[in-house]
C-alpha cells in the first residue's frame, strides 16, 4: 500500500524521539537541510503541483515529518487530519502541512547531488547513498498552503507518548466520524480554526463547531448550552465549568455582534480548550448524546 508524506511545521519530536512507527502512521525527525537546488530537481525531473519556490520557503520551518499509509491521497488526507486532531486531544499545539509528498524529505534531500557521480562525493557521508531521479518519480500536492497558524508556544514538542496516543485517538475518531455525519463539521472547525488570521474569527468558528452539536438549541443559547456542554463532559464541579462556557459564550457574542476586537491569545486559549473537551469527551463516549439524553442524565 502506498505511503503519503506530510512535513510539519512548526512542532517538532523531543529529545528522545527521532522515528517512531504505529500503523498506519510514522513520525520522523528531518535529518538533512534541503537545498533549493535538491527542489528544483524535483521541478524539473519529477512533478510537482505546486512552485518549489513555495516548498523551500515553508520548509524552512520543518521540522519533522508525518506519514500515512493508505489507498490514496484523499484517504491519506483524511487519516492525516484524523491524527493531527488526535495530536490537539492530547495538548499538542496546532500546526500547518502544507504539502504532501510520495516520498520522504528525507529521502530528497541531496537528490540533485545524488543524480551527478561528481557532486555526489563531496555529499556529508549520510547523504552520499539513497534516492536518486533514475529510481523513481516523487510527486507532491499542495494540501494547506497557509503561511498562519495560532500556537501554543508551550507545547510544540511531540513525545513518542504523545505520538502513540494520538494514533488511537484518530482511530477511534474515524470510525466516530463515519457512524455520525454531523462531525465532520466539527472535525472541519478543528483544524481551519487555527488557521485563520484573526483571533476573533477564529474564536468565532470554534463556536460554530461547539453550537452545532446541539442543533436543539434555539432560545436561552448561553445558558442551555453551558449546561449541556458541561454535562456531556461531566465536569467534576459542573456549575464551575458551567459559569465557564457562559463566559466564553458572552464573548463569542459580542464577537459576534462587533462590540468587542482584540481578543487576547489567553480569551482563544479557553475557547480551543472546550471545543477540545467537547471531542475528549465525544471520544470516551463513543457517541454524540442529544440534548434530550444529557438533560435526561442531569436530572436522574
Amino acid at each position: 500500500m502506498p505511503r503519503y508524506f506530510f512535513p510539519v511545521l512548526t512542532v517538532r519530536p523531543d529529545g528522545d524521539l527521532f522515528e517512531s512507527n504505529k500503523p498506519p502512521f510514522g513520525i520522523a525527525r528531518r535529518k538533512w537541510d534541503t537545498s533549493t537546488f535538491d527542489l528544483a530537481t524535483l521541478a524539473t525531473s519529477h512533478t510537482l503541483h505546486l512552485p518549489y519556490q513555495v516548498m523551500d520557503v515553508l520548509l524552512q520551518h520543518c521540522h519533522s515529518e508525518v506519514s500515512v499509509e493508505a489507498e490514496d491521497l484523499n484517504a491519506a488526507s483524511s487519516l492525516f487530519r484524523s491524527l493531527r486532531l488526535g495530536l490537539y486531544l492530547t495538548g499538542q499545539s496546532p500546526f500547518l502541512a502544507p504539502f504532501t509528498t510520495t516520498h520522504s524529505i528525507n529521502d530528497y534531500s541531496g537528490i540533485n547531488s545524488r543524480d551527478s557521480a561528481h557532486l555526489a562525493a563531496r555529499l556529508p557521508e549520510g547523504l552520499k547513498t539513497g534516492f536518486t531521479s533514475s529510481q523513481g518519480k516523487i510527486e507532491a500536492w499542495p494540501f494547506e498552503m497557509s503561511f498562519h497558524c495560532l500556537l501554543i508556544h508551550d507545547r510544540l514538542e511531540i513525545s513518542e507518548e504523545r505520538f502513540h496516543g494520538a494514533v488511537e485517538n484518530a482511530l477511534r475518531w474515524q470510525t466516530l466520524q463515519a457512524q455520525i455525519s454531523s462531525l465532520r463539521a466539527v472535525s472541519e472547525a478543528a483544524h481551519a480554526a487555527p488557521q485563520l488570521g484573526s483571533r476573533d474569527q477564529s474564536i468565532l468558528h470554534v463556536w460554530c463547531a461547539i453550537e452545532g452539536l446541539f442543533p436543539k438549541v434555539s432560545t436561552e443559547v448561553s445558558f442551555r448550552v453551558a449546561l449541556y456542554l458541561a454535562q456531556l463532559i461531566k465536569a467534576d464541579d459542573r456549575l464551575a465549568y458551567h459559569r465557564r462556557v457562559k463566559k466564553a459564550y458572552d464573548l463569542r457574542s459580542r464577537l459576534a455582534h462587533g462590540s468587542r476586537r482584540d481578543t487576547t491569545h489567553d480569551e482563544w486559549l479557553d475557547a480551543w480548550g472546550l471545543l477540545m473537551d467537547a471531542i475528549n469527551a465525544l471520544l470516551v463516549r463513543g457517541a454524540l448524546p442529544d440534548d434530550d439524553e444529557l438533560l435526561g442524565e442531569l436530572l436522574k
